[in-house]
């Protein structure tokens, strides 16, 4: 593995297979030197997206795993109508979308 400054980033060259502990540390390493955050926190398994149009923005949230999870949201969820003021339960291998109020600022890199 190698790591090469290019300007004001870097090009990472992987050149083998690394099982999924290592895979898990780079990515995490890459993120960070990216300044790349979470939208949501959220354990690992469930997967979350946030779309942004005008002053609206959307939290997709796919929960892959076979426990339910509590994520920290606020606003409407799409699907079942239901008020989320704080938080949302997503079952185990269900979907959620939030529109989310108020929207949250745009992040600026």
């Amino acid at each position: 593995m190698t790591r090469n400054t290019v300007g004001a980033g870097a090009a990472w060259y992987v050149g083998t297979r690394l099982d999924d502990e290592a895979t898990d540390r780079l990515v995490a390493r890459l993120l960070a030197e990216a300044g790349v955050r979470p939208p949501v926190s959220a354990p690992t398994g469930v997967e979350v997206v946030r779309r942004r149009a005008a002053d609206r923005s959307w939290l997709f949230l796919i929960n892959h795993t076979t426990e339910p999870v509590r994520l920290p949201v606020t606003g409407v969820e799409l699907l079942g109508g239901a008020r989320c003021d704080g938080e949302l339960e997503v079952p185990a291998g269900e979907v959620a979308v939030v529109r989310e109020e108020p929207a949250p600022a745009p992040v600026s890199a």
